[in-house]
């Protein structure tokens, strides 16, 4: 009982962003599909597929056929007892026009009891042979169910839900050194505010904030390889800003498999890192990708099994 209290507890903090700015989760942190988290998410300069709605708007305008996707991720570590804990993506992108693309999408991560969810809409626009721009406008909001009253006090938060409206801009621009791509993406520059104040004493006007975060890549391709680099900052501006490199790369081992790995290392005092790999299958216009995820400071929750199906017309 007191283990699932304190878990009842950790949630409540993290899904809702009731006390402080650190305690709010961007679910973007979590990764989109299975292909750009097999690559660690070093994605935002790749950005080729309906995940650039999430890694880099820009990124949609290299679409040149409809695409909808699902992705399940199993996270295994341990949640509420009896309670069912995920993350599920839908997106949809498609061209249009000769220069530009759009897309939309849903993600939902938590469990029964507790989410914290995001639809997007995404547009990308080609500038030219080299550049593109494209913005992601956004609505984040966590949501609540009936929380069991505590020694006959009922919980503020139980049926409860509250959102805000956010904003990411990506680029894409084609070097000439060797057709490198260079990407960058502003994560959340109106940094929504999702807090409730029910319940709360003296609620501090930044809590709940969700941080501002900035991408800044680039990648290659070798043949049949890819490789791509990574900067991230997170909470960019924030008194503890998180500077994060990531690498990943993909090859083809045969016509249609793709094998795929990356990680992550982060440049704190207690620095942490992740490792990724994956594969990924085509068959005709049907995509299957398949990604692993472990962070390496919490082994112990044995890591997240993340499978994407996607499919073109």
């Amino acid at each position: 009982m007191q283990r699932k209290t304190k878990v009842w507890a950790a949630l409540s903090i993290l899904i809702c962003g009731a006390w402080s700015a650190e305690a709010v989760v961007n679910i973007q942190h979590l990764g989109a599909g299975a292909r750009s988290a097999a690559l660690g998410n070093s994605f935002v300069a790749v950005a080729d597929n309906g995940d650039a709605l999430f890694s880099n708007p820009a990124g949609l305008s290299q679409i040149s056929k409809h695409q909808v996707a699902y992705t399940n991720v199993s996270l295994l570590f341990g949640g509420i007892e009896g309670d069912d804990l995920g993350q599920h993506l839908f997106s949809y992108a498609q061209p249009l026009g000769g220069r530009m693309g759009w897309g939309v999408g849903y993600e939902r991560i938590g469990s029964d009891l507790m989410s914290e969810n995001g639809a997007f809409f995404g547009l990308s626009y080609k500038a030219g042979e080299r550049l593109r721009f494209g913005l992601t406008g956004k609505y984040l909001f966590w949501s609540v169910g009936d929380i069991p009253p505590d020694n006959g006090r009922a919980d503020p938060l139980s049926n409860s839900s509250k959102g805000g409206i956010g904003l990411d801009l990506g680029m894409l621009w084609k070097s000439p050194f060797q057709g490198a791509v260079v990407g960058l993406q502003v994560v959340n520059l109106l940094k929504p505010n999702v807090a409730s104040k029910k319940g709360a004493v003296n609620l501090p006007s930044d809590a709940g904030q969700v941080p501002m975060d900035l991408h800044v890549g680039v990648a290659e391709h070798f043949g049949v390889s890819l490789v791509s680099v990574e900067w991230v900052m997170r909470d960019l501006g924030g008194e503890a800003t998180d500077k994060r490199l990531v690498v990943g790369g993909e090859t083809k081992l045969v016509e249609g498999l793709m094998v795929r790995a990356g990680g992550s290392k982060a440049f704190e005092t207690d620095g942490s890192g992740a490792v990724n790999a994956g594969l990924g299958y085509q068959w005709k216009k049907m995509w299957l990708d398949y990604s692993y995820h472990i962070p390496l400071e919490l082994t112990e929750t044995n890591g997240a099994h993340r499978f994407s199906l996607a499919y073109e017309f």
